[in-house]
């Protein structure tokens, strides 16, 4: 019941605070369009500029990294989707930062603004995919969670008969984890042999 309720707090925790840092994030767009208006600095200006060009994807990935934190505060089989939407957040983070470096390149002529697109073909299909098996490595490599002292697993459920075990969630979900763990460990050996 305790663990429950923490997982439901800390889903609660990551949508406010994913939502807080949304909320700010617009009001800074605001105080900064504010400034803008004061400021005749150019560079601050195209900064400025730039945000507002690219605040519909700071947002979403803002909110893909929300919903993955959200699936990452769930037990065993719900937490599934949370590399995905962290890989997909990470893909658009990439992309954001690319702009901001040629953002700098524009201003200060650094020369790299021909190896941006190679780069981009190198970075994002590398950033998917490293978060992602990143992502389900942490499921899979966590110790089966064993509940405080006091609060006990629930047992198996008995049919009528008395003579089958049906076996819990917690069981199967156990049972799940330490299998994909063994197999990821298994490569892992094979791999380090040769």
């Amino acid at each position: 019941m305790s663990g429950e309720r923490c997982q439901k707090s800390s889903a609660k925790n990551a949508l406010v605070s994913g939502l807080i840092g949304i909320i700010f994030f617009l009001i800074a767009l605001i105080v900064f369009r504010y400034l803008e208006v004061y400021l005749s600095w150019p560079l601050f200006l195209g900064f400025v500029d730039l945000l507002y060009d690219n605040a519909a994807l700071i947002i979403i990935f803002s909110v893909l990294f929300m919903f993955g934190d959200i699936f990452a505060s769930f037990a065993f089989p719900f937490n599934l989707p949370f590399p995905l939407f962290n890989a997909a957040a990470s893909v658009l983070l990439v992309s954001f930062i690319l702009g901001i470096l040629a953002f700098i390149d524009s201003w200060y002529a650094l020369g790299i603004g021909q190896a941006l697109p190679v780069l981009k073909l190198v970075l994002y299909p590398l950033t998917f995919i490293v978060v992602l098996i990143a992502g389900y490595l942490s499921i899979f490599s966590k110790p089966e969670e064993k509940p405080p002292g006091d609060i006990a697993i629930a047992p198996a459920v008995v049919d009528e008969e008395g003579k089958k075990e049906i076996p819990s969630w917690e069981e199967v979900g156990g049972e799940f984890r330490q299998a994909v763990y063994d197999l990821v460990r298994r490569i892992h050996d094979e791999l380090n042999l040769k």
